[in-house]
């Protein structure tokens, strides 16, 4: 079974090189950026009147594709991006929050079908995704319990408006150190994207996509029993442009033919 299942992966690998050979391949690389809105899915119904709420990002990436023929590509686009959320406190304790903001290496590969004319085409995307949790950084406010004000700090106190009308907030911001007993580094998951190209030259072309992620993975390892899972689902929007190498690389050899002549 497993032999002919590799047969097989070499037989469409063997499809793929003589079709992109056929269609004479082109290369392109290039630069995008844009924003994006994380998601942390998971069940609050264990933390009494708490919530998490999506929070804005940013990620910058390299797109990389391997255009095949007109309507099919291969694309990757390795970034840096953001995935961050809030959890927040509501009633009586309205105004304790954690802000968590997370930076992830991302790598994602995914196979690209176009349609259109030549000068506008629209696409999509279909594929899956790798990435390592860098860094964390957390701000937030709590109660202190060690800083009563007298009898609260507005008059509304006697009455009970939110927790910090008894206790003084402390406030912290700091980076977050990553735990490697709980916390899961790296991520795996799907992702489907749709855009729109425009070729504004013979070697140039500017997009705008869409992207969603959806991680499959749990953000945390399981370190204790009845686990809660926690996943990151993103989507962003992003702008940038790429560059075919392709022509260069022709205009190089032809140079170099001539000048040995």
């Amino acid at each position: 079974m497993i032999i002919k299942s590799k047969l097989l992966l070499f037989a469409g690998i063997l499809s793929l090189t003589s079709l992109a050979y056929q269609a004479k391949a082109q290369f392109y690389v290039g630069a995008e950026a844009g924003g994006n809105q994380n998601y942390l899915i998971t069940n609050v119904s264990n933390l009494v009147s708490s919530e998490y709420i999506p929070i804005n990002g940013f990620n910058i990436g390299i797109p990389i594709e391997y255009k095949v023929n007109d309507w099919f590509s291969l694309k990757s686009t390795p970034e840096f991006i953001q995935k961050n959320y809030q959890l927040q406190r509501t009633g009586f304790y309205q105004g304790v929050y954690q802000l968590s903001k997370n930076g992830y290496l991302q790598i994602p590969l995914s196979v690209q079908f176009s349609f259109g004319s030549k000068l506008l085409k629209g696409y999509f995307n279909l594929g899956g995704y790798g990435a390592y949790w860098a860094s964390s950084h957390i701000k937030g406010a709590f109660a202190n319990p060690l800083n009563y004000p007298a009898y609260g700090t507005s008059n509304t106190a006697y009455y009970s408006v939110t927790v910090f009308d008894y206790q003084t907030p402390y406030y912290y911001d700091e980076k977050y150190q990553i735990n490697s007993t709980k916390d899961n580094r790296f991520e795996f998951g799907v992702y489907t994207g749709l855009g729109i190209s425009l070729q504004i030259a013979p070697d140039y072309k500017v997009f705008t996509e869409f992207k969603y992620y959806d991680a499959l993975t749990d953000q945390q390892k399981k370190y204790e029993l009845e686990q809660v899972s926690r996943y990151n689902e993103t989507g962003s929007v992003s702008v940038g442009f790429l560059y075919e190498l392709k022509k260069k690389l022709h205009k190089s050899k032809n140079h170099s033919s001539q000048t040995i002549n």
